[in-house]
């Protein structure tokens, strides 16, 4: 999978901030298929709209439904 089309500095952006936060940067995590947040495979996800906030925030099933809550 492929991280959503961003511009560099908004790139640069949330590579920064995820390193900091998380310890990885979220383009790694998506190149590497796993979670930037927990570092666990990111590859089961519930929908079509799901796989698509993986592109856009690099976070697993599991933890989106963390952060946006459960359906």
């Amino acid at each position: 999978m492929e991280a959503s089309n961003k511009s560099p500095e908004m790139t640069a952006f949330l590579d920064q901030f995820s390193k900091a936060a998380f310890g990885r940067t979220r383009t790694e995590a998506i190149e590497l298929g796993v979670c930037v947040d927990c570092g666990q495979p990111a590859k089961d996800f519930r929908d079509a709209l799901s796989q698509k906030e993986y592109t856009i925030s690099g976070m697993c099933q599991s933890c989106q439904d963390k952060i946006f809550g459960e359906e």
